[in-house]
């Protein structure tokens, strides 16, 4: 292995800086975050991946609403292990989460993103045993390379563990109908029942206790396939900004501040109000949309008509008629939407807006127990 020294990697750094335009002010912050101690900085942040797309990770690198994932990275937290972000790799990478781990016990959050498959792969050999569909290496350092191993022994000493996507939470598409890996989630599987206390999952009767709570009582749900960027930066900056309090969740263990409201009403969807069939005085040419309430960003619809004719005809509005879980999903998105540039600013659309309708990727059981994503006739 090719070995440089700090400071020649900081020269290195230094000439690609300028060939792409960084300032020096962002170099300094740079060399502080590789100087930086976590005992002495950043919240340590260790981050697992098991069976997922890896949609999480490229969702959080597109954060700008509380701040960008530089800024999250480099003054913020201290993000010490992440397979696709970091910048070393194999054994190296993770002897420093071990290490992090033993130096910070119950002071770091555990990230997981992806489902966990518990199933034992038919045949033998070494990965004939129970989590032997998704091996990451050693994180853990006991010679047991499954996702599963490593997930539960990380979760027992970090303060936060956070579901991150529907996967990672109730077993999401890998946890699906038909699936030979048993992948579930931390704290349920994809048979859950929002009726019903949570069930199943990878961490349930884990007691370790951090803060006088056992490992079910410190994790955080953040269903969404993916979960919005904010959702996750959110929930890490009321953690750290609340002296490592966790923030009020419902009974499924979802943040309050951005699972209280369903779709239709955290917005609200446009297409309640863009309606024109349900408007006095509405002759189809002028309309005060001030005045009237109607959404400027978007077009008028004609939800009666778009449910009389479905896909045979060219009408807009409210495409629950076709399949959209809308009135029924848990999540801000109509009103948060995605792809802003900006601080503090909501991006530009949803999927509502693109009008591919919500597929209730927030909810427990997603995607078998949703129901039909489109419904044709």
């Amino acid at each position: 292995m090719l070995r440089i020294t700090r400071r020649e990697f900081l020269k290195y750094c230094s000439i690609a800086a300028g060939a792409l335009g960084l300032s020096a002010s962002t170099m300094m912050k740079i060399e502080d975050a590789m100087a930086k101690n976590p005992a002495a900085g950043g919240v340590p942040v260790i981050w697992l991946a098991g069976a997922a797309c890896t949609g999480c990770t490229m969702s959080l690198t597109n954060s700008a609403f509380y701040t960008t994932i530089e800024d999250l990275a480099l003054n913020t937290i201290s993000l010490e292990y992440h397979e696709t972000l970091m910048a070393s790799a194999g054994q190296e990478g993770r002897n420093n989460a071990q290490a992090i781990r033993a130096a910070h016990p119950g002071g770091y959050v555990l990230v997981v993103e992806g489902a966990i498959p518990t199933g034992t792969p038919p045949g033998t050999g070494s990965i004939a045993v129970p989590g032997g569909y998704c091996e990451i290496g050693d994180v853990v350092g006991d010679g047991d390379p499954s996702v599963l191993h490593a997930v539960q022994e990380y979760a027992k000493d970090a303060f936060a563990v956070i579901a991150m996507g529907a996967c990672a939470c109730w077993g999401g598409i890998p946890g699906a109908r038909g699936s030979t890996t048993a992948s579930q989630g931390l704290l349920a599987t994809i048979n859950y029942s929002t009726n019903a206390k949570l069930n199943g999952g990878v961490l349930t009767g884990l007691n370790s206790i951090v803060d006088g709570k056992p490992v079910a009582n410190r994790t955080i749900n953040l269903p969404g396939c993916p979960p919005h960027p904010d959702w996750l930066v959110g929930t890490i900056a009321s953690i750290i900004g609340t002296n490592l309090a966790l923030p009020d969740m419902d009974k499924m263990h979802r943040p309050i501040d951005y699972y209280k409201d369903y779709q239709c009403n955290a917005g609200p969807c446009p297409w309640r109000y863009n309606n024109t069939y349900d408007r006095t005085n509405y002759d189809g040419s002028n309309i005060a949309w001030a005045d009237n309430g109607y959404n400027r960003r978007y077009p008028l619809g004609n939800s009666r008509a778009l449910g009389k004719f479905k896909w045979e005809g060219t009408d807009l509005g409210c495409i629950g008629i076709l399949g959209c879980k809308g009135r029924k999903t848990n999540a801000d998105c109509s009103r948060r939407r995605w792809n802003t540039t900006t601080a503090e600013a909501y991006g530009v659309n949803w999927c509502v807006g693109t009008r591919g309708g919500c597929h209730g990727c927030t909810m427990p059981g997603f995607p078998d127990k949703v129901g039909k994503l489109f419904t044709i006739a």
